[in-house]
């Protein structure tokens, strides 16, 4: 069950001013650039998904291919192949300096410069008291600051809040350390505080090197120059009615969001000529005759693309966006729903052997089981509050739960409960649009079971879901791509033309497969090509080598083959299968197999000089795939020439300048070689007068 921090049972009664801010632009090392990714294709990464794959087949348990890990997202390679990506709708880890990977943790730990998340996505700093901004957000090269006037005392520090005492009389500060950035609350713990008049006007200095801008919608954005680096919702308060009395309350009013029964209004903003912040609160929810304190007032701001969005009826806010709302409120009668945004561009060209979103259930008015519904949506046009537009496009799934926390069930407080929204409409739905290549995806969690609403303002299926435990689970394959590379006795295939070899060969190719480490299967067909040099799918077969096990992206060779006969031609192809999909076979590779050796000969010499001139020969020979010829005046010879063509000789040539070496009979040695490698001999005596 999600709890608040422990700081919020320092408030008493009061008001409260809060700003939830966010960084836009994150550090590099938080910006998740792929949340669904593939394993990694090549050097150490591509190593280390060979041997996850190998572990998690020898163990039958699914390993992580930790080099694919991002801040989103998690890939497990499968016992036997195909990998399962999980990727969240909020940053869950960090990369660190040194590589290393951890956890994000928001406790606040003292440094130098003052109160920090131990692991943050955000780079923030909170004051460690005295004067100087009470919280610093950084992003790349710009800072926006927030400060209270006249300085802060000394906090004290609970879990991710820090909280400084007395800012005015009977008022506190605390700020908040969040997944997105920070919150500020002012906690007047009074009824005599609230009618100090500094709280009809609250101020907060805003600098660094960024201005806020007010929008007509009441919603705030700090820019550095044109870059947007946090935006703020429309303020809101609340007060604390039903804090604890409702029997199905989740939990009493905070600063983190109201309760159930809490009363709510919203807050005027403006940005004064100095650039600074200003919030005018309702006067109905200062006065102690109409509210229940304390009071919280919160302009929330959030990142442009958190992951996830609410959006109400009504079109109000809700500053408390530790929960994922859906359904009519109990208290107040708006009705929710939230949005959830998942990245899918490293699945598109998988298989998506099935999918399902995993939420867990922090609160829910019914004491039993009533559905929520998963839908295909629109995108979401802005965070964390998006306007009631995502059009609710497909049913995908649907789920039923219960985890009410108050104290009207039998078995109350029930626990949370982990809810998974599965079935092969939601897979259906992610491999269309994996296939289309779509960057992202989006789903709705709605209390309706159609699109038009119907059952959405039934109270019992008012819920609450933790947004920061969203996954999306893919269970995915790469099909195996064409094989390439395609050799015959280690000579490459060449396309139109025939590899020669003189005994029977061996057969290989690359098997390329994006899902680096897994284990394919290959197959050949082997085929006698006809006389007629052409064939298709009804020219006989003859038995292939074996095929064998090859791991995605290696060469694999068969034994040579069989059954063939010197002086034919043959033609062979190949494919692989991963045991879910198979490749296109690939082109085919034609060959010879030929191992009579060429013939050759030297035209004769009717009057050879005598020793010691030049004189020219011209080697012969019929047999057109002749590469070279050698020759000297010893056995074997050793002196070597390319092989040519000649005008009228339909073989091969080559003439050769030498002398004779001597008076009387000189036998002059010859060979040709051929492309298989053959090799055939011959001479010619050479007579030379005294």
């Amino acid at each position: 069950m999600m709890h608040r921090p422990s700081t919020r049972g320092l408030l008493a009664a009061g008001i409260a001013a809060s700003i939830g801010v966010t960084l836009l632009a994150a550090p590099a090392s938080a910006a998740p650039a792929t949340s669904a990714q593939r394993a990694p294709a090549s050097g150490t990464a591509g190593r280390e998904a060979v041997q996850a794959t190998a572990t998690a087949t020898r163990t039958g348990q699914r390993v992580e291919v930790v080099s694919a890990r991002t801040e989103l997202t998690q890939v497990f390679a499968k016992p036997g192949g195909g990998f399962v990506s999980e990727t969240a709708a909020v940053p869950q880890r960090i990369r660190q300096s040194d590589g290393s990977w951890s956890d994000v943790d928001l406790s606040l730990r003292r440094d130098a410069t003052g109160l920090r998340p131990t692991v943050s996505p955000t780079d923030l700093v909170f004051s460690s008291g005295g004067r100087g901004p009470a919280a610093t957000l950084t992003s790349g090269k710009s800072a926006m600051t927030l400060g209270w006037p006249g300085g802060l005392p000394a906090p004290t520090v609970s879990n991710d809040a820090a909280t400084y005492p007395e800012v005015l009389p009977g008022v506190d500060l605390v700020l908040t350390a969040t997944h997105t950035g920070f919150t500020h609350v002012l906690v007047v713990k009074t009824p005599q505080a609230a009618a100090n008049p500094a709280l009809r006007e609250i101020r907060f200095d805003l600098g660094g090197d960024v201005r806020v801008r007010r929008e007509a919608d009441g919603s705030l954005r700090a820019l550095a120059g044109e870059t947007e680096v946090a935006r703020g919702a429309a303020a809101e308060m609340w007060d604390s009615t039903g804090s604890g009395a409702s029997a199905r309350s989740a939990a009493a009013s905070s600063p983190s969001g109201p309760a159930a029964a809490a009363r709510t209004a919203p807050v005027a903003t403006a940005v004064d000529a100095a650039g600074d912040l200003v919030l005018r609160p309702s006067p109905d929810l200062l006065d102690p005759a109409k509210a229940t304190f304390p009071v919280f007032i919160d302009p929330v701001w959030s990142a442009t693309r958190s992951g996830w969005a609410y959006a109400t009826n009504n079109n109000s806010t809700n500053s408390d966006t530790t929960a994922a709302r859906v359904g009519k409120d109990s208290s107040s009668g708006v009705i929710y729903r939230s949005y959830f945004e998942f990245p899918i561009t490293a699945l598109s060209g998988t298989l998506i052997r099935s999918a399902y979103l995993q939420i867990r259930l922090d609160h829910s008015w019914s004491c039993t089981n009533t559905p929520t519904y998963l839908y295909q949506s629109g995108g979401i046009a802005s965070m964390p509050r998006t306007a009631w537009a995502p059009a609710l496009t497909t049913l995908r799934a649907s789920a039923s739960s219960h985890a009410n926390e108050g104290s009207g069930c039998a078995d109350s407080p029930q626990p949370d409960m982990t809810v998974n929204f599965a079935g092969s409409s939601l897979t259906a739905g992610l491999s269309s649009a994996t296939a289309a290549h779509l960057s992202s995806i989006t789903y709705g969690l709605c209390a309706c079971s159609d699109s038009a609403g119907t059952g959405e303002s039934t109270l019992d299926r008012w819920k609450k879901f933790d947004p920061s435990t969203a996954r999306l689970v893919v269970d995915y394959d790469s099909a195996p791509t064409q094989p390439t590379s395609l050799q015959v006795g280690g000579a490459a295939c060449v396309a139109g033309g025939r590899v020669i070899r003189a005994t029977p060969p061996t057969l290989s190719a690359v098997f390329p497969d994006a899902d680096t480490g897994q284990a394919l299967q290959t197959s050949y067909e082997l085929l006698e090509i006809p006389a007629s040099g052409t064939y298709d799918s009804s020219t006989p077969r003859m038995t292939p080598p074996a095929g064998s096990s090859a791991v995605a992206g290696a060469r694999s060779t068969t034994a040579a083959v069989t059954g063939t006969a010197s002086g034919k031609s043959y033609a062979f192809r190949t494919r692989s299968d991963d045991s879910y999909m198979t490749s296109p076979w690939s082109a085919w590779c034609e060959f010879t197999v030929d191992d009579l050796p060429p013939t050759v000969s030297v035209d004769a010499v009717a009057t050879p000089a005598p020793p010691g001139q030049l004189y020219t020969y011209k080697l012969r020979s019929p047999d057109p795939d002749v590469v070279s010829f050698r020759y000297g005046w010893s056995s074997p010879p050793t002196e070597e020439a390319e092989a040519g063509t000649s005008l009228g000789w339909t073989g091969k040539t080559v003439s050769v300048t030498l002398a004779t070496p001597a008076h009387g009979t000189n036998t002059l040695y010859v060979a040709a070689v051929d492309s298989a490698g053959n090799v055939g001999y011959g001479s010619l005596v050479v007579q030379v007068a005294p």
